[in-house]
């Protein structure tokens, strides 16, 4: 075998290895704005199914992180946002529907700011520390504050009723206790095998 055609399948292995995280994200992405319609109530807090799958998303977005870097994370960010927003639109054509573009805004905001925060923190504590958990979990939870604040703020139109702050907190407490399982997995480090040096 040619070493040029060994290269070629390195190289088309990490594409393809990337392009089923990339679309693992966006299905998890996907699959938090469809669960946002299934409500259910913890005391007077309103809450939405969608609360258990958001942790999983910058779970998601770190493994990518720790296997592929920096760059192809803000990819995987970038193509789940826009795929998020055309199964919105899609989503809304067949049903006829129209849409509320307030709320669509909070969540593709609230997620694109969140994981580039996630993205930047978690790609610093990958190459300057030794993997601390308690720092993962800081990290999780200081983004989640940031998303569910921005995406509940729109959703609400920017009126804080009494339950805004019940709900916010009881959100942050349910994807704090799955986060701290998430840091579990997090820290066996995921880490794709060294690439073996072609001998040319």
């Amino acid at each position: 075998m040619r070493k040029g055609t060994v290269k070629k399948k390195v190289i088309e292995q990490e594409e393809v290895g990337v392009w089923v995280y990339i679309l693992l994200l966006t299905a998890v992405t996907i699959l938090g704005w469809v669960l946002s319609s299934f409500k259910f109530s913890i005391g007077k807090a309103s809450l939405t199914i969608a609360i258990f799958a958001y942790p999983f998303r910058y779970f998601i977005a770190n493994i990518i992180t720790k296997k592929y870097g920096y760059k192809e994370t803000l990819n995987a960010i970038s193509y789940s946002s826009c795929l998020l927003l055309l199964f919105i639109i899609v989503a809304s054509i067949l049903g006829q529907q129209d849409i509320d573009y307030i709320p669509v805004t909070g969540e593709l905001f609230g997620y694109m700011v969140s994981q580039m925060i996630n993205l930047s923190i978690y790609y610093y504590l990958l190459m300057n520390t030794e993997g601390n958990k308690l720092t993962s979990l800081a990290t999780y939870i200081f983004v989640m504050l940031v998303d569910n604040l921005v995406s509940m703020l729109f959703a609400s139109r920017m009126i804080m009723v009494e339950s805004f702050w019940r709900t916010y907190f009881v959100t942050i407490l349910i994807q704090t206790i799955i986060s701290i399982i998430l840091i579990h997995f997090d820290e066996r480090k995921i880490i794709a095998a060294p690439k073996k040096k072609i001998k040319r």
